[in-house]
């Protein structure tokens, strides 16, 4: 019973680490996803003559 308690434990920690690691991720990532997606639509945007 112990040991599935310490697995339990470390699964938990483990999951909770890379819940940080994800969203410190996607804080850091934003600005550049819409930089990225204003230079797609300027790139792919149709030309008005």
């Amino acid at each position: 019973m112990p040991e599935t308690l310490e697995s339990l434990l470390w699964c938990a920690a483990l999951a909770t680490w890379l819940m940080l690691l994800f969203r410190i991720m996607a804080e850091y990532l934003k600005p550049l996803s819409k930089r990225f997606g204003h230079l797609l639509e300027l790139a792919f945007r149709p030309r008005a003559k």
